[in-house]
């Protein structure tokens, strides 16, 4: 039974058993994943997941189940289940079905990409690790190298005559390195993403990695002070990504988010403007619909400073009188939607990172920060995080810099950007930044 005819059937059975309104929601996901280490495979991975959700409400009250099975059977269990949860749901929060709508056409599944063979992603991993050992005397190791790639369907169906579906394919390389010079160890990485095998360059890849990690040996802290800073892409995003629940409806109507009741307020400097952009050519989580079936949109959250929307999926669109931008997803088949980013990313400006560096004049480049989960306050925004990057000086980059503390608030950072280069690059999260220039920032050093 192919899953479009188990949709059918469920939702046949469910308006017999009385269900007002009802939806089946399918995913299936595949995946595959290697990790080289001197040259050797060291792990193998390879899984397939699917399953069904069904949502529906019955005398007023809602009702979910799910399955992992796709017959006769699983459809009168999932149907009754959902009855019996039903009669013991304590929330009574109207259920919204969305009635369907236009899709954008998406090139989210690249067929080249399942052509690849097994031998050919390990030779992809092997490559990338072989680049980043040869760059240098410098480079110690490896510490992993990992090609992973899945394919994911999506298919929803609903008593409004809801019924659409999508499929995508991804892949992912990523390498870790350990660099040395006498005492001092520094690790760092790099990584592709995309659906296109044949964009992926292993040289250039395992290389970055490693320049990247060498360039921060023999790093020392500074004295403790405001300085200027430029924050590098991949930083400031990772700074974004932490804070990004900030801009959910579901985060601010449970009094979470410190942007409630700012809706047309200046909350950011003019350089500033926020997208949450669902159908971004080649982006990371770009999708054709959310979990409800609403279309993702290229969303402008926040315009010149100026907080235009939060995001919102049907339920929570619905309580504050607004229009869903597309964004109710789901962690998986057997999870409840919630509001969540696409492709959320702060735009490019107009001037180059080495221009940004140079009217900096003097002060501190920031490239990478961690901690952000124990010294980041989501709610507050307040947060202080260990970091490191380099010195600038006269507007050139010079000596590297470690063991310093960045600490400030997040809403009065995006207050305080000065510039914003053209160099936006996405985390693996599907979070992205261009690197920044901030006027005061507070660091911790000697």
């Amino acid at each position: 039974m192919n899953i479009r005819e188990f949709q059918k059937i469920v939702i046949e059975k469910a308006r017999k058993k009385g269900f007002s309104d009802c939806e089946v929601y399918y995913q299936k996901g595949s995946s595959f994943q290697i990790c080289v280490s001197g040259g050797e495979v060291e792990q193998y991975e390879t899984s397939v997941c699917s399953g069904a959700a069904f949502r529906g409400v019955i005398n007023g009250k809602t009702g979910f189940a799910y399955t992992e099975r796709f017959d006769e059977y699983a459809a009168e269990f999932v149907v009754n289940a959902a009855v019996e949860n039903a009669e013991i749901a304590e929330s009574e929060t109207e259920e919204i079905f969305f009635e369907g709508g236009e899709y954008k056409q998406l090139k989210l599944y690249n067929e080249e990409l399942d052509k690849i063979s097994s031998e050919e992603k390990i030779k992809c991993a092997k490559d990338t690790e072989k680049a980043a050992v040869e760059y240098s005397d410098k480079v110690r190791a490896v510490d992993r190298c990992i090609y992973a790639d899945e394919n994911a369907e999506v298919r929803i169906m609903n008593t409004k005559g809801l019924d659409a579906g999508y499929t995508s394919n991804s892949m992912l390389t990523y390498v870790s390195v350990i660099g040395a010079e006498n005492d001092d160890i520094k690790t760092g990485g790099d990584f592709f993403c995309g659906n296109d095998f044949f964009k992926l360059n292993t040289k250039e890849l395992g290389e970055k990695a490693a320049d990247e990690t060498i360039k921060h040996l023999g790093a020392k802290s500074v004295k403790s002070g405001i300085y200027k800073a430029v924050i590098k892409n991949n930083a400031m995003a990772d700074i974004l990504a932490t804070f990004s629940d900030s801009f959910s409806a579901e985060q601010m109507d449970k009094g979470l988010s410190m942007l409630a009741g700012k809706e047309n307020s200046k909350i950011a400097s003019d350089c500033i403007t926020i997208r949450d952009d669902g159908l971004l050519e080649g982006g990371y989580a770009s999708a054709v619909f959310d979990g409800e079936g609403v279309p993702c949109e290229n969303t402008v959250v926040v315009e010149n400073g100026v907080l235009k929307t939060f995001l919102y999926d049907l339920k929570y669109a619905g309580k504050y009188g607004k229009k869903s931008t597309g964004n109710g997803f789901r962690v998986g088949f057997k999870s409840p939607v919630s509001v969540g980013c696409t492709n959320f990313y702060i735009d490019n400006g107009e001037k180059s990172f080495d221009t940004v560096v140079k009217d900096t004049g003097n002060g501190i480049l920031i490239t990478d920060v961690t901690g952000l989960h124990a010294g980041a306050n989501p709610v507050s925004g307040d947060f202080s995080l260990s970091a490191e990057g380099f010195l600038i000086e006269n507007g050139e980059i010079t000596r590297p810099v470690e063991q310093i503390t960045v600490a400030g608030n997040f809403f009065k950072l995006l207050n305080e950007i000065k510039e914003t280069s053209d160099d936006l690059k996405f985390g693996m999260s599907g979070i992205g930044s261009p690197s920044v220039s901030v006027e005061n920032v507070n660091i911790s050093g000697l």
